[in-house]
């Protein structure tokens, strides 16, 4: 890959930070105009944020975790520098993850990288939801909501919802339901230029939500209500150095696989 002379790195991690790019040779900027590469430095709710933000703009993102976990880093903060010669050699590899897209029956549209969400409120009821996958119907769930999630996205809402781990290679989603009535309805796994369709059959107490990435950006659905979750036109490209791409030993490290309790 080419070399990084110029990185922009967003809020106040660039007046922390900034200093040990600088150090090694590469410029830090105040915008992304110009940049080769985004740093993005935090958790995985900051840096899910900032690849959002910049969505469509094709700069690739460099993930630094400076959170708990960190699914969607690259290095942890403190051997940053190992991440650092990589970008000056151009040893790294661009994967460009998938994103989701879907619209509102408000006609808001919105993009999620993680996940895309139907969700009771609060004061809400359980929800029966059709779905159907390209037209077929698959099942009605009953249940607080139903998501469908992208492989960056499986480590996320999805695994605390008891749905499986994806390779981030995978060109496939995961439409899981979240605290279903029956046991017997599980996650499934289809291909990810299904055409995956919810419609809110039956809900008590105030209207389900729309989430994108956890965020409600779309508002609510009522009784009747059908949206429609497909892959956007648009991914998000991230840098991956030596490091990350021994993705089952990061697993392994971030899941304390492999140790005694």
């Amino acid at each position: 890959m080419k070399t990084v002379k110029k990185v922009f790195i967003p809020g106040s991690a660039a007046e922390e930070h900034g200093a040990v790019f600088i150090s090694a040779g590469i410029d830090v900027l105040t915008q992304s105009g110009g940049a080769d590469a985004v740093v993005a430095i935090g958790g995985d709710g900051t840096i899910l944020k900032i690849m959002d933000t910049l969505l469509g703009s094709n700069l690739p993102v460099l993930g630094v975790n400076a959170g708990h976990i960190g699914f969607l880093a690259d290095c942890e903060l403190a051997r940053i520098e190992d991440s650092i010669a990589c970008l000056l050699s151009g040893d790294y590899e661009i994967d460009n993850l998938p994103v989701l897209k879907t619209t509102g029956p408000g006609g808001i549209r919105v993009r999620a990288l993680n996940e895309i969400c139907i969700s009771r409120a609060a004061d809400g009821g359980i929800l029966h939801i059709r779905v159907l996958v390209d037209g077929r119907e698959v099942a009605v769930m009953a249940s607080d909501g139903v998501m469908v999630s992208t492989p960056s996205g499986s480590t996320a809402y999805n695994l605390s919802c008891g749905g499986p781990i994806l390779h981030l290679n995978l060109p496939v989603v995961i439409i899981t339901a979240i605290c279903p009535h029956l046991l017997a309805i599980r996650p499934i796994v289809v291909p990810l230029s299904s055409r995956i369709e919810f419609t809110v059959l039956r809900s008590r107490g105030r209207n389900p939500l729309i989430l994108a990435d956890g965020t409600a950006k779309c508002g609510s659905m009522t009784e009747g209500d059908t949206i429609a979750v497909q892959p956007s036109s648009l991914t998000c490209p991230v840098i991956r150095t030596g490091r990350r791409s021994d993705y089952y030993a990061m697993l392994g490290k971030k899941l304390g696989w492999g140790y005694r309790g």
